[in-house]
């Protein structure tokens, strides 16, 4: 199974704030949107789960809005940890 996050939208939420949304693909097929807390949510999940030591680093919170550059740098963060994962997943 691959994993890929080919691109970013900005959403508004239900209080009228924006945010960033990856669009996370599996098999080249669009699987779902999520938020960056979302995947911190699954990774703090995983860690519990698995273990810190087998779970791949996460790309770090920021506290500030992240610029155009930051979010194209934290998706490619995300991407590859998801596709870090996903291989430390299927060769157990």
């Amino acid at each position: 199974m691959h994993f890929s996050i080919p691109e970013t939208e900005i959403r508004t939420g239900d209080n009228g704030s924006t945010f960033v949304a990856y669009n996370i693909h599996v098999n080249g097929v669009l699987h779902c949107r999520v938020r960056y807390s979302q995947l911190l949510g699954l990774h703090e999940q995983i860690k519990k789960e698995y273990g810190s030591n087998v779970v791949p680093a996460f790309p770090p919170k920021k506290i500030f809005t992240l610029t155009p550059a930051e979010v194209e740098q934290r998706r490619e963060q995300l991407e590859k940890y998801m596709q870090v994962l996903s291989s430390a997943c299927t060769h157990d």
